[in-house]
Formats: C-alpha cells, structure tokens, sequence
C-alpha cells in the first residue's frame, strides 16, 4: 500500500493523472471518491461537513459534545470538511510561567506557541482536545495516504489569534505543504464577494493543493496566504435552531448583508435552549434526541434541501451539509452528498 502511495503521488505531482485537457475519460482515478468530479470547479462540488468536529467524548456525558466519532473515523467514514474551534487554554500559571511568555512575545513575531492553540468548546474548562497540531498530524497523515482527497477546515477564531499564532501549528504538523493558494487570476473576474476562478478538484490534486482553510475573523493573507477570509467566500444559513425544530430554516444568515458568496453551508443540527433570568442558555442535542426525532434523516435532509432550493435555485450547489452525530441516521448525509453532487455511491 505504501509503495502504490507513493507512486501514485509522483504521478499526481507530474501532472500525468490528469493531463492538459482534465477529460474525465482519461483519468484512472477518482477526485473525492468520484471521476466526475475531477473536473468540477471547488465550489461546484459538495462536501459532507462536521460542526465542532473535534468535539467528541472522551469525557463522555458533557452538554458540549457535537460527535461521536473521532477526527481519524470522520476522515475515514467520507466526511471532507470539518468546523474546528480554536481557543487559547487558561493554564495555572506561575510567576516564571509569565516572565517567560512576557518575554517570548516581546522578542518574537510568532506571539503564540503550538501548545497554546488548542482544539475547544467554548471554553478549554469543558473540553479540551489538546493542541491544533496534534489533530493538525492526524489530517496530514490521511493526505500523505490518500491523494486524490481534498478536505477544508472552516475555523471558529474564539480567541481572536493573530494568523501568526496560527502557523507554527499548519508549519510543524506538516501539513502547510498541502494547503491551497490562490493565484493571482483567482479575483481577476470577482465582484461583490462571488465569481472567484475556483480550481477543479482535479487541478487543486494535481498541484498537491488538497487543504482549503477558511476563518472567521482576522485573515491576513498578505501574512499567511492559505488562511483565507471566510466571510469573502462563504454565506451561511442558521445555525440557532432551537429543538424542536418544525422546519430548518434556508435565509442568509451570515454575513446578513444580503450578497451571496460562491460557497454556501447548509447548517443541519439543533440545539436545546434553557432560559435563565432571561438569558438564553443554549447547548448542542444529544445523539438521542437527534435519533428520536430523525433530525438526520434522509427525508429531513431532502426536505430541508427542498426548501432551501426553493430560495437559492435549483442550480444552487451547497458546498458544506454540515451535521452533529453525522453517523446518526443511517449516515444519509452521504446519500445527500451524491444527490447535490449527482454521482452514484
């Protein structure tokens, strides 16, 4: 297996899987799964997407768990993109603990150490999933083995990093090698946020540009070019839905400024709201409820596409289908995946 990998990366790198033209018919293996889709623009294909995809047990029983299987079983099982928090923990620390972080970040562009960007919920007091890099490894070690595979990051910046703060982790994980950039030509014909020249799945695996990150707040690509804006690129629909949920709603939410981006998330989970002297305490369904109420079925899935068509278009791709406890429901959201993207499993 491993030689096949290997070799097949070379071929990949030459250019020779897909040749000038990107006709299908001469492609001897797939992109994401499917021939077809090798020659689709990225935001042209849709994608089986994770919400707090680093938010699983252990520790079991916490209202903040969104999953219940682990990064490597997600990459594994199909999904290709995945909502990571990241968040700056609350150490104990000691006198010298602050001497020594006053003095590396008087000294040092880079104001944040790997070990200081962790994967977290709200808050690294309910669950902490340890170091960025760490999970960062676990994505570059499914790329190493599977080169015909693109995936996307959409990152929550909780903490307000610097793209700095960032980068040690995409640098030392060894992943940055696969992340993409877009060229000069990307914006030549953009305007008002769409109509950016999208690279084919089967260019982006060709250049070995397999890894598209997207963040909510403070992008610099003149910095960190592969840390992109995601608000520039991406609209999303609620994501608030409070259980029980009759209908999932289909309007722009954000950004609520009514223009539509290339890239859409379709967000399909729910939460539970407990009011507390008037304040709204919301925290994510369990897997018991999304089972019970067959949130993630496939006729929910359908419905919920029906409707949101109805307001896109017919011809509207939704990129990013995006669900808690995806593995709950007979997993159709694979089954929606190939029905937006209109190939057979």
């Amino acid at each position: 297996m491993k030689i096949f990998t290997a070799v097949l990366s070379v071929l990949l790198l030459s250019g020779w899987q897909y040749g000038v033209s990107g006709n299908p018919a001469t492609v001897p293996h797939p992109c994401n799964g499917h021939i077809e889709l090798c020659t689709r623009p990225y935001s042209q294909v849709s994608f089986g997407c994770t919400h707090n995809s680093y938010s699983y047990a252990p520790p079991a029983g916490l209202p903040v768990l969104n999953q219940e299987r682990t990064i490597k079983e997600q990459l594994n099982d199909g999904i290709r993109a995945f909502m990571l928090d990241v968040v700056k923990p609350s150490p104990e620390e000691t006198l010298w603990d602050r001497v020594e972080i006053f003095f590396r970040n008087l000294f040092s562009s880079n104001k944040a150490t790997d070990d200081q960007v962790h994967l977290c919920h709200g808050s690294c007091d309910l669950i902490d999933k340890g170091p960025l890099a760490d999970t960062l490894v676990v994505f570059r070690e499914f790329l190493d083995a599977n080169p015909t595979e693109v995936i996307t990051f959409i990152i929550e910046n909780v903490s307000g990093f610097h793209v700095n703060d960032l980068k040690p982790s995409f640098v030392h994980s060894g992943i940055e090698k696969y992340a993409f950039v877009p060229t000069p030509t990307f914006s030549a014909n953009a305007t008002n946020h769409s109509g950016y020249h999208w690279p084919t799945l089967g260019q982006m695996i060709s250049d070995n540009q397999r890894l598209v990150v997207f963040i909510d707040s403070n992008a610099q690509t003149d910095v960190v070019p592969y840390i992109l804006p995601e608000w520039e690129y991406v609209v999303e629909i609620p994501y608030s839905n409070i259980h029980p949920i009759k209908e999932f709603p289909c309007n722009q939410d954000r950004p609520r400024d009514g223009m539509p981006r290339d890239l859409l998330v379709l967000n399909h989970f729910g939460y539970n709201r407990l009011t507390v002297a008037g304040k709204n305490i919301d925290t994510p369904l369990t897997s018991s409820q999304v089972q019970e109420n067959k949130y993630n079925s496939l006729g929910s899935l359908q419905a919920h596409l029906s409707t949101c068509a109805n307001i896109w278009g017919e011809s509207r791709v939704f990129n990013f289908i995006t669900l808690d406890y995806y593995d709950v429901g007979n997993r159709s959201i694979f089954d929606i995946v190939d029905k937006i993207n209109r190939v057979s499993k």
